[in-house]
């Protein structure tokens, strides 16, 4: 990325990144996650692949740990 602006290779490989369906399970397999009922807990944030952090939509610290939400 040059000067703020973005490639035509940069964003359609960031897009196709975008467009990849997170595999949960994998996740929390790999300690990445912890699931607590529907919901989704971090586990390891340095497991968490970027493609998948840059999907988190939201993040709220309460009783359970740190939940976070994603884009679908």
């Amino acid at each position: 990325m040059m000067n703020g602006i973005m490639s035509r290779d940069e964003c359609l490989k960031l897009l196709k990144e975008f467009a990849e369906p997170i595999n949960f399970d994998e996740l929390v397999a790999s300690g990445a996650l912890i699931r607590k009922g529907k919901s989704y807990y971090l586990g390891d944030k340095d497991l968490l692949p970027k493609n998948v952090s840059q999907k988190i939509k939201s993040i709220v610290k309460n009783r359970n740990g740190i939940k976070v939400t994603f884009y679908k």
